[in-house]
């Protein structure tokens, strides 16, 4: 009889192990630690808080796409091979894969998953092996896990997986190996895991976390910074004093004096603040920095930063009318107030769903973002945005530029007959008496350099005005190529810094009065 009462405890037990990874890892796998001991695997910090969101993702959606951005050596990795081996071990026909970005990774991973195996504790928690090869285990109740190395967009090609780990995708060879892994999972009661440090902006992961960093499509995003991590910190020296900068960040991320050290001496180790940023990122953006240098010192833009704030109101614009949305893409940092002029920057893209961004920036005449409109619509369409911005703005003081497909904005604002569009004034070379008048603001390698240093002038001097965390995004892959010249870095974005840089510049050229007027024709939307 006792015996029985023995079996039936034990089993209850087994069941929750069954359903609770947190205490399965505790008391059922072993892990390696620093020193090569063998230790029950009991979650740290980071570990605890990916887990917390793929719970909350399952009781919320039902499955899980979350990506994981992290500093170095979090175990991350660690805590993936963990869940799919316990979910293997622990239900039938469930199928895990495990795909890593080179063949010594995908080796250690497997090492990793046999070592759990290998140190279950209890028969009842040990299922039957049925087929055993150098990447894979199948067990005779019907799950399988395994593991391969991307290689190509045919891996993966044919199974059909419950859980899939994306280990270090980032460093994929090719960009169409994620889209195909992707196809092997179904929608229902599924997990995908992808996991990696950051390997520079651009490619499919580092736009994925940019989109979930947006709040567009279905995946999540998982940041580790490196501060998580309990053991990244060193004994502060005697002598130990705060320069400026880890004061800010001290400040900025609630820091202690021993991860100061920690954070001190490994930039000394890397040989720069910069490449401690890519590898031990505070923030997302931080980690996609890795080619050329920032237009401006990146303490800067942190500091601006702090000043970001939400949109106390969103809308979609359409026709006439402001219409609320959450994720509307008219954002309203501050309404109009009777006591200030406004002045609108607007960078033209060609409206195609993928490519560039228009984007449209609303300022005060003390230089405070107030409003901001980004999106893809088509040029000529963009007009009546503009107007309809400009107009609920106090008929603002509008910039556009006129490069390329600004031409078709700005004929067809004047069309709409906006009253305060900017118009450039020339003085003809042939005829010096001769004026010539253009509206729009031309980009030119002669007016960026002026406009992009005014805005590098006031981030310094903390006076840039910049409250929307987009904004700041663009700035932090914002960069300086070996000739000098400014652009978004490969894969990036620089449309919001354009409008932005733009708007400022016409805040030196607004009327100190404007056009009370505004004549409305059959041509306009508002």
């Amino acid at each position: 009889m006792q015996t029985e009462i023995k079996k039936t405890k034990k089993q209850k037990i087994i069941n929750i192990f069954k359903s609770n990874l947190t205490l399965y890892a505790k008391h059922c796998l072993k892990i390696i630690d620093k020193q090569g001991k063998l230790i029950p695997f009991e979650f740290n910090a980071a570990q605890k808080l990916l887990d917390r969101q793929i719970n909350k993702q399952i009781k919320e959606r039902g499955n899980v796409r979350i990506l994981i951005l992290k500093s170095r050596q979090t175990g991350i990795s660690t805590y993936a091979q963990a869940r799919g081996f316990w979910k293997t071990v622990s239900a039938e026909n469930q199928n895990a894969v495990v795909v890593s970005h080179l063949n010594e990774s995908t080796k250690a991973i497997f090492g990793m998953v046999r070592n759990f195996y290998d140190n279950l504790p209890d028969p009842l928690v040990t299922p039957e092996i049925k087929e055993h090869t150098s990447s894979s285990m199948a067990f005779k109740h019907g799950s399988r896990w395994r593991v391969a190395t991307a290689r190509t967009g045919e891996v993966g090609r044919g199974w059909t997986t419950n859980y899939l780990h994306g280990s270090e995708v980032a460093f994929y060879p090719n960009s169409d190996i994620i889209p195909g892994l992707l196809q092997t999972v179904p929608e229902a009661e599924s997990e995908i895991l992808l996991e990696s440090t950051a390997n520079g902006a651009g490619g499919w992961f580092y736009d994925a976390c940019m989109r979930a960093l947006r709040g567009e499509g279905e995946w999540e995003i998982c940041f580790i910074p490196w501060f998580m991590m309990s053991d990244y910190r060193r004994k502060v020296d005697p002598y130990f004093e705060l320069e400026r900068e880890e004061e800010d960040a001290k400040r900025m991320y609630k820091l202690d004096d021993e991860q100061i050290m920690f954070r001190r001496l490994k930039i000394q180790e890397l040989g720069g603040d910069d490449l401690f940023r890519q590898e031990y990122p505070s923030t997302p953006q931080e980690a996609f920095l890795t080619t050329g240098r920032l237009f401006v010192e990146p303490k800067y833009i942190d500091k601006a930063a702090v000043e970001c704030y939400s949109p106390v109101e969103r809308y979609d614009v359409r026709d006439a009318d402001f219409v609320p949305h959450a994720k509307g893409l008219l954002k309203i940092f501050e309404n109009p107030r009777d006591s200030l002029r406004y002045c609108v920057g607007v960078d033209v893209a060609e409206g195609l769903e993928h490519g560039d961004y228009s984007v449209i920036q609303v300022l005060d005449h003390l230089g405070n973002q107030v409003a901001t409109w980004t999106g893809h619509v088509d040029p000529f369409d963009l007009a009546a945005i503009v107007c309809r911005i400009g107009i609920y703005y106090h008929k603002a003081w509008v910039l556009i530029e006129r490069n390329n497909h600004g031409l078709t904005t700005i004929r067809k604002a004047q069309e709409l007959n906006y009253p305060n569009l900017f118009v450039e004034k020339t003085v003809d070379d042939a005829y010096v008496d001769k004026m010539t008048r253009r509206a729009g603001f031309l980009t030119t390698s002669k007016t960026k350099p002026l406009i992009i240093d005014n805005l590098a002038h006031l981030l310094r001097q903390g006076e840039s005005g910049i409250v929307d965390i987009e904004l700041i995004d663009e700035l932090r892959t914002y960069v300086v190529d070996a000739r000098g010249i400014t652009n978004a870095q490969n894969g990036c974005y620089d449309d919001r810094i354009m409008a932005y840089a733009i708007a400022l510049f016409g805040l030196n050229s607004m009327p100190r009065k404007h056009r009370q007027t505004f004549k409305r024709t059959k041509k306009q939307y508002f």
